[in-house]
């Protein structure tokens, strides 16, 4: 009988909320309105009321807002924001809460200087307390991408009620794609679009989640115009520049890796998206300042190329599950030239086949096929062990096996959680062979035991061997990775066998002196 009652007394616990676990805040109703007009001019209103629970959201997460806008093409007015205090009382925003600065990215960048960065400052905040706030940007015609509509709902915190509203001009019909389930209604002319959501979860941080997972709207009377906008790049004759960047250059790839290592090497960079610069300058502008942005390197990058007769097309990355829109593109312009992929920001290239599945590519053309390829790592070395970069443990001197500067060492993986939320996803397919031939210090021993281990996943596999012959050893790795999303239901043997694989214990060798 005790246990029956405490089992429903639980139940109901839990049904009310009080086992819950507290988010960081909630959106209790966020707005957004877009009202396209004729003339291709958007004013965009915007709209939350967002609780605060905890020190940590209001002093890391929504303390502020940050709104920026290009004054060339955008106005923005703030048209209401107080907070209401967890007892009911109303704190009006002060005049010093509102303050313009220079976004990040323009730093350095004196043809982007003219940006604005609106900082909202919220006061008045503490637990349990809700920030409302408005405000209007309102876009001239002929800003890149503005007619696209993008919103990708990552939040931290939950939001309770979610409304998007889109009008259109007379006559145009509004091009929708969404993963949201957000329910669309349509008004009785037809020129207004209502999206309604509810109860959209927190998105919760995990590293190497997949970059598109997140739930998402879509919406264009113009598909593909604003993606399209990053191939508006100038052009002019570089000749003098091109002849004295490929001097005694002969063969196309010669030429290409010249004007790469060039415009990283003599160019800084700016990392401006086009939706938020608005334009692209000159090649010669781009010269002269020393800096630019992907698409001013990209447009200066095919000015050379084309200068030395170097046939080259400019492509951009875009999410694999999204319609192409300057908020998907993912700012990495890439050249294709001389059968290689260039980073327009310069400075290395790479076959664009390593981003199957995690990007999909586009070109003045169209979308371009991604070929599938895996990345194969193949190192074979020998090690001469030095006692001065060993740690020192009595008799003992431990050595530590060198990282590699590519494969799965490349990728950065550190501690992994024991659960996960959401896929994981690795940046390639892998075929990895590592081969170390170590030879102990002059009157050292290495002692090291010698093993073999092998785990195995849905993803692929991993081997560590070390065999031992007195002064000498040989330590093999080998990694293979045979898709690169894997799903939470197998991240249990994938932890496994990266960890296998990053082991500590299984990357030293100890010399008895």
């Amino acid at each position: 009988m005790r246990k029956t009652v405490f089992t429903l007394l639980s139940g109901l616990m839990i049904a009310t909320g009080l086992f819950a676990q507290k988010t960081e805040g909630e959106f209790i109703s966020l707005r957004e309105k877009y009202t396209i007009g004729d003339d291709g001019s958007v004013v965009y209103k915007y709209h939350k009321e967002l609780k605060v629970n905890t020190f940590y959201s209001i002093h890391n997460l929504y303390g502020e807002t940050f709104i920026v806008y290009n004054p060339e093409f955008q106005t923005l007015s703030i048209d209401g924001c107080h907070t209401v205090q967890a007892d009911e009382t109303v704190i009006p925003l002060p005049p010093n809460a509102l303050n313009e600065v220079l976004p990040s990215a323009a730093a350095d960048a004196p043809a982007y200087n003219h940006l604005k960065e609106m900082v909202v400052t919220h006061t008045g905040l503490e637990p349990g307390a809700i920030i409302s706030l408005d405000y209007t940007i309102t876009t001239k015609p002929g800003f890149p991408g503005s007619g696209d509509i993008f919103r990708r709902f990552n939040e931290a915190s939950p939001i309770r009620d979610y409304t998007l509203v889109v009008e259109v001009p007379a006559g145009k019909e509004l091009v929708v794609s969404q993963n949201l389930g957000a329910k669309m209604t349509k008004s009785a002319d037809g020129r207004e679009y209502t999206f309604k959501a509810s109860g959209i979860p927190a998105r919760l941080f995990e590293s190497f989640a997949p970059v598109d997972d997140a739930p998402y709207i879509y919406a264009s009377v113009d598909p593909g115009k604003g993606a399209s906008a990053v191939f508006n790049l100038p052009k002019e004759d570089m000749s003098a520049l091109a002849a004295k960047i490929c001097e005694g250059k002969k063969s196309d790839t010669e030429k290409m890796d010249a004007i790469s290592s060039w415009i990283a090497r003599d160019l800084g960079f700016c990392a401006l998206p086009l939706r938020q610069a608005g334009k692209v300058r000159k090649p010669s502008e781009v010269v002269a300042s020393a800096y630019g942005t992907f698409e001013e390197k990209a447009a200066l990058m095919l000015s050379l190329a084309d200068a030395v007769g170097v046939k080259a097309e400019p492509v951009a990355m875009f999410e694999p599950t999204c319609p192409p829109c300057l908020q998907t593109i993912s700012g990495a312009m890439w050249i294709k030239a001389a059968d290689k992929y260039y980073s327009a920001a310069g400075g290395f290239s790479r076959p664009v086949s390593e981003l199957k599945g995690r990007f999909q590519a586009l070109s003045p053309s169209g979308t371009v096929e991604v070929p599938e390829a895996v990345s194969q790592v193949r190192i074979d070395e020998t090690l001469a062990l030095d006692p001065k970069q060993a740690t020192e443990a009595g008799d003992y001197l431990v050595f530590k096996i060198p990282s590699a500067r590519e494969g799965l060492d490349a990728v950065g993986l550190r501690n992994l959680n024991s659960a996960r939320s959401y896929p994981f996803e690795l940046p390639f397919k892998l075929d990895e062979s590592v081969t170390y031939r170590i030879s102990a210090p002059e009157g050292g021993t290495i002692v090291s035991v010698p093993f073999e281990k092998t785990l195995s996943s849905p993803a692929g596999s991993v081997k560590v061997k070390l065999t031992v012959d007195g002064g000498t050893a040989v330590y093999t790795r080998e990694a293979k990775i045979v898709k690169t999303i894997i799903p939470v239901k197998e991240y249990a043997s994938l932890r496994a066998m990266l960890n296998l694989y990053k082991d500590g214990a299984y990357r030293t060798v100890v010399v008895k002196k």
